[in-house]
């Protein structure tokens, strides 16, 4: 199976290229349009939306990103768009000669990383109770898969592993220490939310508000590996030799990614059967908004829907999102394995056709391996997954009529080895331009805890919006290790009356 490992490289990158992880959707954040959106940042915002109904019908968005490898060409993606690749870079038919050698990989030391997410908000709909209450409800599924502190000699053993035509002279030492702990983990979950926002003041200057979610979690499943240290020996493709190691492993039904894939595509919610956890969850908010703009001002904005919109000069926000946590109680299995001599696995037929039927039979495998080969001891039944909890800073400014630019600080509260979900930190800027059927904006800033620098941009067609948080970077770069994505469609319902 020559060029087996490109051509798994390629899967990926191409997977990265279709999708990719808009948890934040960035674009929409601070948009006066983003109606019903607004619970998904900060609750409080909703007091602020300029309709008397807004729906989301459906929207989605992905992520992939990591530092393990990339896409290196010797030119950009702008250049092979527009036809100005070099020559010496094209086939003999005039286009682009793509090549396996393009995909690279670098050293990171234990620090290698990675991850891909995806986010599926379903209906939703939020209505406004005269001039200061506004509720609202929606649904959204949530999934993702990271890896943490991957050595140089586990992305070697994994190529090695398959592309047999790759061969790492005198085998390959895997060591892992204790302070820069290996971490993988999957987890996929539902919710089922409602929201309150009540402007507190409502003066003509100065407008204060607050709002609060509350959440019905559902999960549907999680998959978590843990290691404390560890120190394996590879040769070849047949076995490892693990001489020392210490393990914490936790694995639920093999049916996570298919119950994911069932709420995303068909919008729906699990049956009882399949709903594996539970557990609440809550989203607090504040914001206050201040200036007011001219009455011609006024008058041309009275398309977002209410004749007596407020045009403030600057609004801030603060919000603590998704506190709260999923209880997997006897659906979970969790086991701790370790040993201090070397113990041999052997990476037969047997091992492979396991993890083919899934993760289930593959990890139970592991564990009677563990059972008969190594120190082993049960874990809890009961496991308790954190929910991506995070603290948000929002400012949006108005720096003339229809044109703002706002900032958003997302500072993920959840430890990087928390057996759990985590959103990433990011810190954006984002200036945008709103009319009535068009709006177009281009975040800025550093994203993936603030490791990467990248340019993003979003559009607005009426009720049709798309985005991603590094589509310009990824044009200009020939170094791409990620992409983000999301779209979706929502609208308004009636109006205001005028008075």
């Amino acid at each position: 199976m020559k060029r087996t490992f490109q051509v798994v490289c390629c899967a990926f990158l191409g997977m990265v290229f279709q999708s990719a992880k808009a948890q934040s959707f960035s674009g929409l954040q601070n948009s006066n349009f983003a109606g019903v959106h607004s619970v998904y940042s900060n609750p409080a915002l909703l007091t602020s939306m300029a309709y008397k109904r807004h729906a989301n019908i459906t929207s989605m968005g992905f992520d992939v990103n990591t530092n393990l490898v990339s896409l290196t060409a010797p030119f950009t993606l702008w250049q092979a768009i527009t036809g100005n690749v070099p020559a010496a870079y094209l086939n003999n038919k005039g286009k682009v000669q793509w090549s396996n050698d393009y995909l690279q990989s670098y050293p990171v030391g234990t620090q290698g990383w990675a991850q891909m997410g995806v986010e599926w908000r379903g209906p939703a709909y939020a209505k406004r109770i005269g001039q200061r209450t506004v509720w609202a409800t929606h649904v959204r599924t949530r999934a993702n898969v990271s890896m943490k502190n991957v050595s140089d000699a586990t992305l070697a053993y994994a190529r090695e592993f398959l592309d047999s035509g790759f061969k790492q002279v005198g085998g390959l030492q895997l060591l892992q220490t204790a302070t820069s702990p290996l971490s993988l983990q999957a987890n996929a979950y539902q919710e089922i939310g409602a929201s309150l926002a009540y402007a507190i003041v409502d003066a003509k200057k100065l407008k204060v508000s607050a709002g609060v979610t509350a959440k019905y979690l559902m999960g549907l499943g999680h998959v978590s590996v843990l290691s404390e240290g560890m120190q394996l020996q590879a040769y070849g493709r047949d076995s490892i030799v693990i001489n020392h190691s210490m393990f914490d492993i936790a694995y639920s039904d093999s049916k996570l990614f298919q119950r994911l894939m069932q709420g995303v595509i068909t919008g729906g919610l699990p049956s009882l059967s399949e709903i594996m956890g539970n557990g609440f969850g809550m989203d607090l908010g504040v914001s206050v908004e201040g200036g007011k703009g001219g009455s011609v001002v006024q008058f041309k904005e009275r398309w977002l829907g209410d004749p007596t919109v407020r045009n403030y000069q600057w609004r801030l926000a603060a919000s603590l999102m998704d506190w709260g946590h999923v209880s997997y109680k006897n659906r979970l299995n969790t086991f701790h394995m370790s040993n201090a001599n070397p113990v041999t696995l052997k990476m037969d037929s047997a091992l492979m056709s396991a993890f083919a039927q899934g993760s289930t039979e593959g990890f139970a495998y592991l564990e009677q391996f563990a059972r008969d080969n190594m120190n082993y001891s049960q874990g809890a039944r009961t496991q308790r997954i954190a929910m991506p909890t995070q603290l948000l800073l929002q400012g949006d400014f108005r720096l003339m009529s229809r044109v703002y630019t706002s900032f958003v600080w997302q500072q993920s509260l959840v430890s990087a080895q928390t057996m759990g979900f985590r959103q990433p930190s990011s810190l954006l800027v984002t200036p945008r331009i709103e009319m009535k059927w068009l709006e177009v904006a281009m975040p800025v800033g550093l994203t993936q805890d603030y490791r990467k620098g990248n340019i993003g941009a979003y559009v607005r067609v009426g009720p049709l919006f798309v985005g991603s948080d590094n589509f310009v970077s990824n044009l200009m770069l020939n170094n791409i290790k990620g992409v983000n994505m999301y779209l979706g469609l929502s609208t308004s319902i009636g109006k205001f009356k005028k008075h």
